[in-house]
């Protein structure tokens, strides 16, 4: 009887620790498309992108050094590659995005994720599944393609910036199912401090290309530079932590979920910034928070 006691509150705690980790990582993300936006009024979408990537890694590469040696050689190749799905290409293509659209709306696109996370589970991953989470998470993805167009003197038009995020949301849903299916056997901390610190030399090497960056020493303004300093260290290095915990303790559809969470957030932080809120962003909240009701059952 002891034992199952036991049992049943280990269970019951490490149900409640997910729930935790899913509440961290939607504020902390949902906060970050408020951050770029701030830090796009200093700099350019190349320099904002680089800056959050570099104080990422700064923060963890003492850590990184450490654990590099602790990835098995024939894994390397893939968390490559989920340094650059799961950080440095989205952190380039949603600064790109947010030069034409509302951080608030920029965070309901971000919903996306779980649609391609899905997709690439069945496809590639062969992961069963169940028609409530096929309808969740079709209800996302329009939610989320109401959000991409342009309402304008009766015209409706699509943003070409929101493929930028659309783009970045198909590398998160294919990165999630990797973490899942190739490295969950990695701990979350050095998985987080490797790649993060990855990312973020990365960034440092590409900021001194030729003909990409216009970043003049002189011309630093204090603001957008601590919102993207910000951005970096909690929303890319803390964060990408919390994220591998999550993915390795639940599923990676479970994981992805945070996505619908984080628009309730950012769009909270877009009023507060005085960013337009209409209807159909009401009625697309209530439906993301509907479909993460259906992908929970799931």
């Amino acid at each position: 009887m002891i034992e199952k006691l036991t049992y049943r509150a280990v269970q019951n705690d490490a149900s409640l620790l997910k729930w935790v980790y899913l509440l961290l990582l939607s504020l902390i993300w949902g906060s970050s498309f408020i951050l770029i936006k701030k830090g796009l009024t200093g700099f350019g979408y190349f320099e904002a992108a680089t800056i959050r990537l570099m104080s990422a890694g700064l923060i963890f590469l003492p850590f990184g050094i450490g654990n590099f040696k602790k990835i098995p050689r024939e894994k390397l190749g893939f968390v490559a590659l989920t340094a650059l799905l799961g950080m440095f290409l989205p952190a380039y293509l949603f600064c790109m995005a947010q030069v034409k659209v509302q951080s608030a709306v920029a965070a309901m696109l971000n919903g996306l994720t779980p649609v391609f996370t899905f997709v690439f589970s069945i496809l590639i991953f062969k992961i069963a599944y169940k028609a409530n989470q096929i309808i969740g998470l079709l209800l996302g993805l329009v939610c989320a393609i109401l959000l991409a167009v342009e309402r304008s003197n009766s015209a409706i038009t699509f943003n070409l910036h929101a493929g930028l995020i659309i783009l970045a949301t198909l590398f998160y849903g294919y990165n999630i199912n990797m973490i899942k299916q190739r490295l969950s056997d990695i701990p979350a901390f050095v998985m987080s401090t490797v790649t993060v610190s990855f990312a973020g030399l990365l960034a440092f090497f590409v900021a001194f290309l030729p003909n990409l960056s216009n970043y003049h020493p002189s011309q630093i303004q204090w603001m957008p530079l601590i919102a993207l300093m910000t951005l970096g260290i909690f929303g890319t290095a803390i964060a990408q932590l919390f994220q591998y915990k999550l993915i390795k303790e639940t599923s990676a559809l479970f994981a992805s979920s945070t996505t619908y969470i984080i628009p309730v957030v950012a769009v909270c932080w877009g009023m507060v910034d005085g960013e337009q809120f209409h209807l159909i962003h009401a009625l697309s909240i209530a439906g993301i928070l509907a479909a993460v009701v259906l992908i929970r059952k799931g």
